[in-house]
């Protein structure tokens, strides 16, 4: 309900000898008696030329303080150090605000100070000032919590801010993970790539004067065919020769040349066309790979790559030599990528070599000769589906270590003897490349099987 004021201006002075009444242009257009004592001249002054408005902190605005008349105000007079504690209301008929209020006393010296009597004062009731304080209070506890709500989430706003920053720093820390291990796989397969460039060189030049050798090895087989018929021709015609021939006949020793002069030409040709085989192995390892797939033969794969590995298994003073056992089943060509298919034999080959050149460290020499270090690599077709499993008789992988072989830069080996990315590298030419699988069994003991499945 709006406040209605009915008192005549004398009574309404008298009544409250301290309120004041602001026009729409916020100046002072009425002011209670003691108030035009202590502030001569107020009539007519604009409300910021007499007072500052402490509470709450709002412009000295007619609208502002329209807008804030249900709130207790207090104002500090321009002229002296009195505070006036009250309400403004706003009067609509009139259309002006009309300020109800009294001064802060907290001593009664400090009447004196700003020449004031206690005569100036209305009948006073001390549960005004009471309630006053009481209000006061809860306007204070309000910004309080306000302020404390405000602070609060300032901070919730900090923590989520450090939040967000910690985990930006995560991201980033795995982002230069994922860069290095992605410019080591890089230079993984540069390495590849490069080995493949050279084999490939290898296996041409080999090839040509391979080529020549076999080539020529049967016209050779001709020419000398003819020749010891034609010796036989001579002998025939001079069956009684010179002394000087006959010795020279004997110091040839013709007989024996006529039967080992055929097995070394046979030798040769073999030798030649285990060359042209080696060759051949060597530019299937080593076939570069385009952007789709292609038919491979995988036995081709897996018996070139063994042809690279062929020294690695070899006998040396630390161990006999390991055996390869295979068992392709009926697969025909299938479409994929060769040269990396090729990675992946040489990778999982390779780390057979090293496991069992580890194992062979704890095994005595009667040991290896009763159970032999063996690869054994299998092939066959299961449910649309190529599988092939390469399995070593070492010691086997624990399973703490089994649980990581696939990890990048995971590895067991000493500095400089492996990067970690061998296996990695394996998985996912299989599962991102090819749409299979890799997997690893492994029993202590016993040895390591790995299995890779090809959608046909």
């Amino acid at each position: 309900m709006k406040p209605e004021i009915n008192l005549p201006p004398n009574l309404f002075s008298e009544a409250f000898p301290f309120h004041f009444a602001l026009g729409a242009d916020s100046s002072v257009i009425q002011a209670g008696e003691v108030l035009q004592r202590l502030i001569p001249n107020i009539l007519g002054c604009h409300l910021n030329d007499v007072f500052q408005i402490q509470r709450p902190q709002i412009e000295p605005d007619f609208a502002a303080i329209c807008h804030q008349s249900h709130r207790l105000f207090l104002l500090k007079s321009r002229h002296n150090d009195m505070v006036l504690k009250g309400q403004m209301m706003h009067l609509d008929e009139q259309d002006v605000l009309l300020f109800l209020g009294a001064p802060i006393i907290t001593d009664i010296s400090y009447l004196k100070k700003i020449g004031i009597k206690l005569k100036d004062f209305a009948t006073y009731d001390p549960a005004a000032d009471y309630l006053f304080l009481l209000q006061t209070k809860s306007n204070l506890m309000e910004e309080l919590t306000a302020q404390q709500t405000k602070l609060k989430e300032t901070l919730q706003e900090k923590e989520k801010m450090a939040n967000l920053a910690e985990a930006r720093a995560i991201d980033i820390e795995k982002a230069l993970e994922n860069l290095k291990d992605i410019q080591t796989q890089l230079v993984q397969t540069e390495k590849m790539s490069a080995l493949g460039n050279l084999v490939a060189g290898v296996a041409h030049e080999i090839n040509n004067p391979v080529g020549c050798i076999l080539g020529n090895v049967g016209a050779t087989e001709n020419y000398i065919s003819e020749l010891l018929r034609l010796l036989d021709l001579y002998a025939a015609e001079m069956p009684n020769p010179s002394a000087e021939l006959e010795e020279e006949l004997e110091d040839v020793d013709l007989d024996y040349v006529r039967q080992d002069l055929p097995k070394l030409i046979r030798a040769m040709k073999d030798s030649g066309d285990r060359i042209k085989s080696i060759s051949k192995s060597l530019r299937t390892f080593s076939r570069a790979d385009t952007e789709t797939k292609q038919p491979f033969d995988l036995k081709a794969g897996i018996e070139s790559t063994i042809l690279i590995l062929r020294h690695r298994l070899k006998a040396n003073e630390k161990r006999s030599a390991i055996e390869v056992l295979t068992n392709y089943g009926n697969l025909s060509e299938i479409n994929c990528f060769p040269g990396q298919l090729n990675q992946v034999f040489m990778n999982i080959l390779a780390n057979a070599i090293d496991a069992l050149d580890e194992a062979s460290h704890h095994r005595s020499l009667g040991e290896l000769k009763e159970h032999p270090n063996r690869i054994t690599i299998c092939t066959a077709l299961a449910e649309q589906q190529v599988k092939i499993t390469i399995s070593d008789n070492g010691t086997g992988i624990p399973e703490h270590i089994k649980a990581k072989v696939f990890d990048h830069l995971f590895t067991t080996k000493g500095v400089g003897q492996g990067t970690g990315l061998g296996l990695a590298i394996a998985q996912q030419i299989i599962v991102e490349k090819h749409g299979g699988s890799l997997s690893v069994q492994s029993e202590m003991g016993q040895g390591t099987e790995f299995c890779i499945q090809l959608p046909l």
